[in-house]
Protein backbone atom coordinates (compact mmCIF):
# COMPACT_ATOMS: atom_id res chain seq x y z
CA UNK A 1 0.00 0.00 0.00
CA UNK A 2 1.28 3.50 -0.93
CA UNK A 3 0.31 6.62 1.05
CA UNK A 4 0.04 9.94 -0.76
CA UNK A 5 -0.53 13.24 1.10
CA UNK A 6 -2.61 15.73 -0.91
CA UNK A 7 -3.29 18.96 0.94
CA UNK A 8 -5.39 18.12 4.00
CA UNK A 9 -6.25 14.58 2.89
CA UNK A 10 -4.48 11.25 3.05
CA UNK A 11 -5.10 9.02 0.02
CA UNK A 12 -4.41 5.31 0.26
CA UNK A 13 -3.72 3.37 -2.91
CA UNK A 14 -3.66 -0.36 -3.43
CA UNK A 15 -1.04 -1.14 -6.04
CA UNK A 16 -0.16 -4.74 -6.87
CA UNK A 17 3.50 -5.75 -7.05
CA UNK A 18 5.14 -5.23 -10.42
CA UNK A 19 4.41 -8.01 -12.86
CA UNK A 20 1.68 -9.55 -10.69
CA UNK A 21 -1.56 -10.16 -12.53
CA UNK A 22 -5.07 -9.99 -11.18
CA UNK A 23 -6.62 -13.30 -10.39
CA UNK A 24 -10.29 -13.77 -11.11
CA UNK A 25 -12.53 -14.49 -8.12
CA UNK A 26 -14.92 -17.40 -8.41
CA UNK A 27 -18.35 -17.41 -6.75
CA UNK A 28 -20.56 -20.47 -6.69
CA UNK A 29 -24.26 -20.13 -7.41
CA UNK A 30 -27.00 -22.62 -6.61
CA UNK A 31 -27.66 -22.80 -10.36
CA UNK A 32 -24.17 -22.61 -11.94
CA UNK A 33 -20.63 -21.29 -11.34
CA UNK A 34 -19.90 -17.76 -12.41
CA UNK A 35 -16.57 -15.99 -12.63
CA UNK A 36 -16.83 -12.45 -11.39
CA UNK A 37 -14.24 -9.74 -11.68
CA UNK A 38 -13.08 -8.04 -8.52
CA UNK A 39 -15.10 -4.96 -7.71
CA UNK A 40 -14.25 -4.12 -4.10
CA UNK A 41 -11.85 -1.26 -3.60
CA UNK A 42 -9.43 -3.29 -1.52
CA UNK A 43 -8.96 -5.67 -4.47
CA UNK A 44 -8.92 -3.09 -7.24
CA UNK A 45 -5.69 -2.45 -9.08
CA UNK A 46 -4.46 1.13 -9.56
CA UNK A 47 -7.46 2.53 -7.65
CA UNK A 48 -7.71 5.13 -4.93
CA UNK A 49 -8.75 3.74 -1.56
CA UNK A 50 -10.82 5.21 1.27
CA UNK A 51 -10.50 8.92 2.02
CA UNK A 52 -9.61 9.73 5.62
CA UNK A 53 -9.74 13.10 7.36
CA UNK A 54 -6.53 14.16 9.12
CA UNK A 55 -7.93 17.37 10.63
CA UNK A 56 -11.10 18.09 12.66
CA UNK A 57 -14.05 19.28 10.59
CA UNK A 58 -14.08 22.61 12.45
CA UNK A 59 -10.60 23.46 11.11
CA UNK A 60 -11.50 22.79 7.49
CA UNK A 61 -12.36 25.87 5.48
CA UNK A 62 -14.91 25.00 2.82
CA UNK A 63 -14.71 26.88 -0.46
CA UNK A 64 -17.62 29.20 -1.17
CA UNK A 65 -18.47 27.22 -4.29
CA UNK A 66 -18.98 23.98 -2.35
CA UNK A 67 -22.61 22.90 -1.81
CA UNK A 68 -24.02 23.48 1.64
CA UNK A 69 -24.30 20.55 4.01
CA UNK A 70 -27.75 18.93 4.14
CA UNK A 71 -27.41 18.61 7.91
CA UNK A 72 -27.41 22.35 8.55
CA UNK A 73 -31.19 22.53 8.33
CA UNK A 74 -31.68 19.31 10.26
CA UNK A 75 -32.50 21.03 13.55
CA UNK A 76 -35.00 23.33 11.81
CA UNK A 77 -36.66 20.36 10.09
CA UNK A 78 -36.80 18.44 13.35
CA UNK A 79 -38.41 21.38 15.13
CA UNK A 80 -41.02 21.73 12.41
CA UNK A 81 -41.70 17.99 12.47
CA UNK A 82 -42.15 18.05 16.24
CA UNK A 83 -44.47 21.04 15.93
CA UNK A 84 -46.58 19.22 13.34
CA UNK A 85 -46.73 16.16 15.58
CA UNK A 86 -47.86 18.30 18.52
CA UNK A 87 -50.53 19.95 16.39
CA UNK A 88 -51.73 16.58 15.10
CA UNK A 89 -51.75 15.24 18.66
CA UNK A 90 -53.92 18.16 19.79
CA UNK A 91 -56.30 17.58 16.87
CA UNK A 92 -56.55 13.87 17.73
CA UNK A 93 -57.17 14.72 21.38
CA UNK A 94 -59.91 17.20 20.49
CA UNK A 95 -61.44 14.62 18.16
CA UNK A 96 -61.37 11.98 20.91
CA UNK A 97 -62.91 14.40 23.40
CA UNK A 98 -65.68 15.14 20.92
CA UNK A 99 -66.33 11.40 20.53
CA UNK A 100 -66.46 10.94 24.31
CA UNK A 101 -68.83 13.87 24.60
CA UNK A 102 -71.04 12.50 21.82
CA UNK A 103 -71.27 9.00 23.33
CA UNK A 104 -72.05 10.45 26.77
CA UNK A 105 -74.88 12.49 25.23
CA UNK A 106 -76.02 9.47 23.22
CA UNK A 107 -76.14 7.44 26.43
CA UNK A 108 -78.45 10.07 27.94
CA UNK A 109 -80.60 9.96 24.79
CA UNK A 110 -80.96 6.19 25.02
CA UNK A 111 -81.83 6.33 28.72
CA UNK A 112 -84.42 9.07 28.27
CA UNK A 113 -86.02 8.05 24.99
CA UNK A 114 -86.59 4.47 26.13
CA UNK A 115 -88.00 5.19 29.58
CA UNK A 116 -91.63 4.15 29.72
CA UNK A 117 -92.86 7.18 31.66
CA UNK A 118 -90.58 9.66 29.85
CA UNK A 119 -91.58 12.48 27.56
CA UNK A 120 -89.50 11.81 24.43
CA UNK A 121 -88.50 15.46 24.06
CA UNK A 122 -87.06 15.69 27.57
CA UNK A 123 -84.25 13.30 26.71
CA UNK A 124 -82.68 15.84 24.38
CA UNK A 125 -82.94 18.86 26.63
CA UNK A 126 -79.29 19.12 27.64
CA UNK A 127 -77.98 18.89 24.13
CA UNK A 128 -80.75 21.02 22.68
CA UNK A 129 -79.96 23.79 25.13
CA UNK A 130 -76.49 24.08 23.63
CA UNK A 131 -77.65 24.05 20.01
CA UNK A 132 -81.23 25.28 19.59
CA UNK A 133 -81.15 25.97 15.87
CA UNK A 134 -83.73 24.18 13.67
CA UNK A 135 -81.10 21.90 12.11
CA UNK A 136 -80.07 20.54 15.50
CA UNK A 137 -83.68 19.99 16.53
CA UNK A 138 -84.39 18.02 13.34
CA UNK A 139 -81.22 16.01 13.86
CA UNK A 140 -82.22 15.17 17.43
CA UNK A 141 -85.64 14.05 16.27
CA UNK A 142 -84.06 11.74 13.68
CA UNK A 143 -81.67 10.41 16.31
CA UNK A 144 -84.61 9.56 18.57
CA UNK A 145 -86.21 7.65 15.72
CA UNK A 146 -82.99 5.67 15.23
CA UNK A 147 -82.81 4.79 18.91
CA UNK A 148 -86.44 3.65 18.99
CA UNK A 149 -85.95 1.60 15.83
CA UNK A 150 -82.89 -0.16 17.25
CA UNK A 151 -84.55 -0.64 20.64
CA UNK A 152 -87.57 -2.34 19.03
CA UNK A 153 -85.29 -4.58 16.99
CA UNK A 154 -83.34 -5.57 20.10
CA UNK A 155 -86.58 -6.34 21.92
CA UNK A 156 -87.73 -8.73 19.19
CA UNK A 157 -84.31 -10.41 18.99
CA UNK A 158 -84.26 -10.75 22.77
CA UNK A 159 -87.62 -12.50 22.76
CA UNK A 160 -86.51 -14.97 20.12
CA UNK A 161 -83.26 -15.72 21.93
CA UNK A 162 -85.10 -16.70 25.10
CA UNK A 163 -86.73 -19.54 23.19
CA UNK A 164 -83.30 -21.09 22.53
CA UNK A 165 -82.00 -23.37 25.26
CA UNK A 166 -78.39 -22.86 24.22
CA UNK A 167 -78.77 -19.08 24.53
CA UNK A 168 -80.25 -19.42 28.00
CA UNK A 169 -77.32 -21.62 29.03
CA UNK A 170 -74.86 -19.00 27.80
CA UNK A 171 -76.71 -16.25 29.64
CA UNK A 172 -76.68 -18.27 32.88
CA UNK A 173 -72.97 -18.91 32.48
CA UNK A 174 -72.37 -15.19 32.02
CA UNK A 175 -74.28 -14.41 35.21
CA UNK A 176 -72.15 -16.89 37.16
CA UNK A 177 -68.92 -15.36 35.84
CA UNK A 178 -70.15 -11.85 36.59
CA UNK A 179 -70.76 -12.65 40.25
CA UNK A 180 -67.14 -13.82 40.58
CA UNK A 181 -65.81 -10.43 39.42
CA UNK A 182 -65.71 -7.52 41.83
CA UNK A 183 -65.92 -4.62 39.37
CA UNK A 184 -67.20 -1.12 40.09
CA UNK A 185 -70.16 -0.58 37.68
CA UNK A 186 -69.28 3.09 37.19
CA UNK A 187 -65.69 2.24 36.30
CA UNK A 188 -66.91 -0.38 33.84
CA UNK A 189 -69.22 2.15 32.15
CA UNK A 190 -66.47 4.76 31.92
CA UNK A 191 -64.09 2.19 30.44
CA UNK A 192 -66.64 1.16 27.81
CA UNK A 193 -67.33 4.78 26.85
CA UNK A 194 -63.62 5.41 26.38
CA UNK A 195 -63.21 2.28 24.24
CA UNK A 196 -66.24 3.21 22.12
CA UNK A 197 -64.96 6.77 21.70
CA UNK A 198 -61.58 5.54 20.44
CA UNK A 199 -63.26 3.15 18.05
CA UNK A 200 -65.67 5.85 16.85
CA UNK A 201 -62.71 8.12 16.16
CA UNK A 202 -60.87 5.37 14.27
CA UNK A 203 -63.86 4.40 12.12
CA UNK A 204 -64.59 8.07 11.36
CA UNK A 205 -61.04 8.57 10.13
CA UNK A 206 -61.33 5.52 7.88
CA UNK A 207 -64.46 7.11 6.39
CA UNK A 208 -62.57 10.35 5.71
CA UNK A 209 -64.32 12.35 8.43
CA UNK A 210 -61.65 14.21 10.39
CA UNK A 211 -61.18 16.96 12.98
CA UNK A 212 -63.71 19.78 13.06
CA UNK A 213 -65.82 18.05 10.41
CA UNK A 214 -66.28 15.07 12.73
CA UNK A 215 -67.60 17.30 15.53
CA UNK A 216 -70.10 18.93 13.17
CA UNK A 217 -71.16 15.58 11.70
CA UNK A 218 -71.79 14.03 15.11
CA UNK A 219 -73.88 17.02 16.23
CA UNK A 220 -76.04 16.64 13.12
CA UNK A 221 -75.95 12.83 13.04
CA UNK A 222 -79.67 12.48 12.39
CA UNK A 223 -79.36 14.55 9.19
CA UNK A 224 -76.03 13.06 8.10
CA UNK A 225 -76.90 9.36 8.23
CA UNK A 226 -76.01 8.76 4.59
CA UNK A 227 -72.66 10.53 4.95
CA UNK A 228 -71.93 8.54 8.12
CA UNK A 229 -73.27 5.19 6.93
CA UNK A 230 -70.03 3.52 7.97
CA UNK A 231 -70.68 4.57 11.60
CA UNK A 232 -74.17 3.10 11.78
CA UNK A 233 -73.19 -0.51 12.68
CA UNK A 234 -70.98 0.71 15.52
CA UNK A 235 -73.57 3.18 16.79
CA UNK A 236 -76.28 0.53 16.68
CA UNK A 237 -74.10 -1.87 18.65
CA UNK A 238 -73.38 0.85 21.24
CA UNK A 239 -77.14 1.47 21.55
CA UNK A 240 -77.85 -2.23 22.08
CA UNK A 241 -75.10 -2.41 24.71
CA UNK A 242 -76.54 0.59 26.56
CA UNK A 243 -80.01 -0.98 26.50
CA UNK A 244 -78.70 -4.26 27.92
CA UNK A 245 -76.18 -2.99 30.46
CA UNK A 246 -77.10 -5.88 32.76
CA UNK A 247 -75.76 -8.43 30.26
CA UNK A 248 -73.35 -6.67 27.94
CA UNK A 249 -71.24 -9.75 27.13
CA UNK A 250 -74.15 -11.46 25.37
CA UNK A 251 -74.84 -8.43 23.16
CA UNK A 252 -72.09 -9.20 20.57
CA UNK A 253 -73.65 -12.58 19.81
CA UNK A 254 -77.20 -11.20 19.66
CA UNK A 255 -76.15 -8.30 17.45
CA UNK A 256 -74.03 -10.42 15.09
CA UNK A 257 -76.60 -13.15 14.49
CA UNK A 258 -79.39 -10.58 13.97
CA UNK A 259 -77.45 -8.32 11.59
CA UNK A 260 -76.07 -11.14 9.44
CA UNK A 261 -79.59 -12.33 8.74
CA UNK A 262 -80.63 -8.95 7.33
CA UNK A 263 -77.50 -7.54 5.65
CA UNK A 264 -77.72 -7.47 1.87
CA UNK A 265 -75.01 -9.07 -0.23
CA UNK A 266 -72.48 -6.86 -1.92
CA UNK A 267 -72.05 -4.21 0.77
CA UNK A 268 -69.13 -4.39 3.24
CA UNK A 269 -70.32 -3.97 6.83
CA UNK A 270 -68.05 -2.91 9.65
CA UNK A 271 -67.79 -5.32 12.59
CA UNK A 272 -67.36 -3.49 15.97
CA UNK A 273 -64.33 -4.43 18.05
CA UNK A 274 -66.39 -6.13 20.77
CA UNK A 275 -68.14 -8.28 18.17
CA UNK A 276 -64.83 -9.08 16.48
CA UNK A 277 -63.45 -10.21 19.83
CA UNK A 278 -66.50 -12.43 20.25
CA UNK A 279 -65.85 -14.01 16.83
CA UNK A 280 -62.17 -14.51 17.66
CA UNK A 281 -63.05 -16.22 20.95
CA UNK A 282 -64.36 -19.13 18.86
CA UNK A 283 -60.93 -19.70 17.26
CA UNK A 284 -60.42 -23.22 15.90
CA UNK A 285 -57.11 -24.89 15.10
CA UNK A 286 -57.76 -26.17 11.57
CA UNK A 287 -55.40 -28.65 9.91
CA UNK A 288 -55.76 -30.37 6.54
CA UNK A 289 -56.76 -34.02 6.18
CA UNK A 290 -54.29 -35.87 3.90
CA UNK A 291 -56.89 -38.60 3.28
CA UNK A 292 -59.14 -36.15 1.42
CA UNK A 293 -56.88 -34.09 -0.86
CA UNK A 294 -56.94 -34.49 -4.63
CA UNK A 295 -53.78 -36.26 -5.92
CA UNK A 296 -52.67 -33.07 -7.67
CA UNK A 297 -52.71 -31.05 -4.45
CA UNK A 298 -49.60 -30.78 -2.29
CA UNK A 299 -49.91 -30.29 1.47
CA UNK A 300 -47.19 -28.82 3.69
CA UNK A 301 -45.62 -30.92 6.44
CA UNK A 302 -47.56 -29.07 9.14
CA UNK A 303 -50.78 -29.53 7.09
CA UNK A 304 -51.47 -25.80 7.16
CA UNK A 305 -50.75 -24.99 3.48
CA UNK A 306 -52.06 -26.34 0.20
CA UNK A 307 -51.23 -25.64 -3.43
CA UNK A 308 -51.16 -27.42 -6.79
CA UNK A 309 -48.29 -29.92 -7.02
CA UNK A 310 -45.80 -30.23 -9.88
CA UNK A 311 -46.93 -33.80 -10.50
CA UNK A 312 -49.71 -36.18 -9.49
CA UNK A 313 -49.00 -37.98 -6.23
CA UNK A 314 -49.54 -41.67 -5.58
CA UNK A 315 -52.00 -41.45 -2.69
CA UNK A 316 -53.89 -44.28 -0.93
CA UNK A 317 -57.55 -44.79 -1.75
CA UNK A 318 -60.08 -43.10 0.48
CA UNK A 319 -63.85 -42.72 -0.06
CA UNK A 320 -63.52 -39.15 1.22
CA UNK A 321 -60.82 -38.18 -1.31
CA UNK A 322 -61.71 -35.75 -4.10
CA UNK A 323 -60.95 -37.21 -7.52
CA UNK A 324 -62.02 -34.39 -9.87
CA UNK A 325 -62.26 -31.07 -8.06
CA UNK A 326 -58.89 -29.92 -6.56
CA UNK A 327 -60.13 -29.80 -2.97
CA UNK A 328 -59.07 -30.85 0.51
CA UNK A 329 -61.01 -30.93 3.78
CA UNK A 330 -60.10 -29.91 7.28
CA UNK A 331 -59.33 -32.73 9.68
CA UNK A 332 -61.93 -31.92 12.33
CA UNK A 333 -65.68 -31.54 11.82
CA UNK A 334 -68.12 -29.47 13.92
CA UNK A 335 -71.63 -30.42 14.97
CA UNK A 336 -72.39 -27.71 17.54
CA UNK A 337 -71.21 -24.36 18.85
CA UNK A 338 -69.26 -21.53 17.19
CA UNK A 339 -65.99 -22.01 15.30
CA UNK A 340 -63.75 -19.52 13.52
CA UNK A 341 -60.58 -19.80 11.44
CA UNK A 342 -58.64 -17.61 9.04
CA UNK A 343 -56.76 -18.20 5.81
CA UNK A 344 -54.56 -16.22 3.48
CA UNK A 345 -54.48 -16.54 -0.31
CA UNK A 346 -51.20 -15.70 -2.02
CA UNK A 347 -50.26 -14.81 -5.61
CA UNK A 348 -53.67 -13.38 -6.53
CA UNK A 349 -54.91 -16.73 -7.79
CA UNK A 350 -58.32 -18.37 -8.10
CA UNK A 351 -59.94 -20.40 -5.33
CA UNK A 352 -63.01 -21.74 -3.57
CA UNK A 353 -63.11 -21.92 0.22
CA UNK A 354 -65.83 -22.53 2.75
CA UNK A 355 -67.64 -25.34 4.54
CA UNK A 356 -69.20 -28.64 3.48
CA UNK A 357 -71.04 -31.53 5.10
CA UNK A 358 -69.74 -34.97 5.99
CA UNK A 359 -72.01 -36.63 3.41
CA UNK A 360 -71.51 -34.22 0.48
CA UNK A 361 -70.22 -35.53 -2.86
CA UNK A 362 -66.48 -35.99 -3.36
CA UNK A 363 -66.25 -37.80 -6.70
CA UNK A 364 -66.80 -36.45 -10.19
CA UNK A 365 -67.66 -32.96 -11.35
CA UNK A 366 -70.73 -31.35 -9.78
CA UNK A 367 -71.95 -27.84 -8.85
CA UNK A 368 -70.33 -26.87 -5.55
CA UNK A 369 -73.14 -24.76 -4.11
CA UNK A 370 -75.37 -24.59 -1.06
CA UNK A 371 -77.92 -26.92 -2.66
CA UNK A 372 -75.27 -29.67 -2.70
CA UNK A 373 -73.97 -29.02 0.81
CA UNK A 374 -71.16 -26.60 -0.10
CA UNK A 375 -71.27 -23.10 1.42
CA UNK A 376 -68.35 -21.27 -0.18
CA UNK A 377 -66.97 -18.13 -1.80
CA UNK A 378 -65.55 -18.48 -5.29
CA UNK A 379 -62.86 -16.22 -6.73
CA UNK A 380 -62.57 -16.78 -10.47
CA UNK A 381 -61.30 -14.84 -13.48
CA UNK A 382 -62.47 -11.26 -12.95
CA UNK A 383 -65.42 -12.49 -10.90
CA UNK A 384 -66.34 -13.09 -7.27
CA UNK A 385 -69.32 -15.18 -6.18
CA UNK A 386 -71.12 -16.64 -3.21
CA UNK A 387 -71.84 -20.24 -4.22
CA UNK A 388 -75.62 -20.16 -3.93
CA UNK A 389 -77.98 -21.64 -6.53
CA UNK A 390 -77.77 -19.65 -8.78
CA UNK A 391 -74.53 -17.86 -7.83
CA UNK A 392 -74.72 -14.53 -6.02
CA UNK A 393 -72.29 -12.07 -7.64
CA UNK A 394 -70.17 -9.99 -5.27
CA UNK A 395 -68.08 -6.89 -6.09
CA UNK A 396 -64.40 -7.58 -6.77
CA UNK A 397 -63.61 -4.87 -4.23
CA UNK A 398 -64.75 -7.32 -1.55
CA UNK A 399 -62.12 -9.95 -2.47
CA UNK A 400 -59.98 -10.29 0.67
CA UNK A 401 -56.35 -11.26 1.02
CA UNK A 402 -57.00 -12.60 4.52
CA UNK A 403 -60.35 -14.31 4.90
CA UNK A 404 -62.15 -15.26 8.11
CA UNK A 405 -64.77 -18.03 8.19
CA UNK A 406 -67.23 -18.35 11.10
CA UNK A 407 -69.70 -21.14 11.86
CA UNK A 408 -72.57 -20.60 14.29
CA UNK A 409 -74.11 -24.06 14.19
CA UNK A 410 -77.18 -23.40 16.35
CA UNK A 411 -78.00 -20.14 14.56
CA UNK A 412 -77.57 -21.85 11.19
CA UNK A 413 -75.05 -19.31 9.90
CA UNK A 414 -71.79 -19.60 7.93
CA UNK A 415 -70.16 -16.19 7.54
CA UNK A 416 -67.17 -14.78 5.70
CA UNK A 417 -65.17 -11.71 6.71
CA UNK A 418 -62.31 -9.56 5.48
CA UNK A 419 -59.83 -9.93 8.35
CA UNK A 420 -57.77 -6.85 7.51
CA UNK A 421 -60.70 -4.42 7.39
CA UNK A 422 -62.81 -6.32 9.97
CA UNK A 423 -65.81 -6.22 7.66
CA UNK A 424 -68.56 -8.66 6.73
CA UNK A 425 -68.61 -10.12 3.20
CA UNK A 426 -71.42 -12.70 3.07
CA UNK A 427 -73.48 -15.02 5.29
CA UNK A 428 -75.23 -18.28 4.34
CA UNK A 429 -78.21 -19.21 6.49
CA UNK A 430 -79.86 -22.61 6.89
CA UNK A 431 -80.35 -25.55 9.25
CA UNK A 432 -77.60 -28.07 9.85
CA UNK A 433 -78.08 -31.67 11.01
CA UNK A 434 -74.66 -33.24 10.40
CA UNK A 435 -70.98 -32.45 10.83
CA UNK A 436 -69.53 -29.49 8.97
CA UNK A 437 -65.95 -29.53 7.67
CA UNK A 438 -63.76 -26.69 6.38
CA UNK A 439 -62.79 -27.14 2.74
CA UNK A 440 -60.19 -25.47 0.54
CA UNK A 441 -59.75 -25.53 -3.25
CA UNK A 442 -56.84 -23.78 -5.03
CA UNK A 443 -58.07 -23.61 -8.61
CA UNK A 444 -54.86 -22.75 -10.45
CA UNK A 445 -51.15 -23.46 -10.24
CA UNK A 446 -50.19 -20.16 -8.61
CA UNK A 447 -52.63 -20.14 -5.69
CA UNK A 448 -51.21 -20.89 -2.25
CA UNK A 449 -53.67 -21.14 0.65
CA UNK A 450 -52.31 -20.83 4.18
CA UNK A 451 -54.50 -21.59 7.20
CA UNK A 452 -54.02 -19.48 10.31
CA UNK A 453 -55.14 -19.92 13.86
CA UNK A 454 -56.60 -16.47 14.68
CA UNK A 455 -54.72 -16.35 18.00
CA UNK A 456 -51.39 -17.19 16.34
CA UNK A 457 -52.06 -14.63 13.62
CA UNK A 458 -52.79 -11.84 16.11
CA UNK A 459 -49.64 -12.69 18.07
CA UNK A 460 -47.51 -12.48 14.91
CA UNK A 461 -49.09 -9.14 14.01
CA UNK A 462 -48.23 -7.75 17.42
CA UNK A 463 -44.62 -8.96 17.10
CA UNK A 464 -44.26 -7.24 13.73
Amino acid sequence: MDVIVVGKYVLCTNLPPTGEQEKPHKMKSILKDKTLKETHFEMQSHSIGAVRWTLPEADVQVHSSAPSSPFKNFSVTTARSQQRQRQQGLKDLRSLQECIRFISHWKEQVAQVCKEENDAGEGCSRWADEQTDPKTERSLEESRKLILQWANELQSVDKLSKDHLWMKERFDQEEKEKTKLDVDPNEAVDKRIMEWAKELQSVSESCGVLGDELAQMLRLLGLRKKRLICLMPLLEFITWSLLKEDSTSIVPHLWLSAKQRTWKAGMPRYIPNSVWSWIGSAAADVTLDPMTNHPWLQLSDDQKKVQEALSEADVPYSPQRFDSWPCVLGWEGYMSGCHYWELETANNGYWKVGVTTASSKRHGRFPMNSSNGYWALWRSTRQFFACTNPETPLPLTLVPRKLGIYIDYEEGQISFYNVESKSHIYTFTGHFNEKLYPFFAPLDGRTLITIWSPKEHSNQARQV
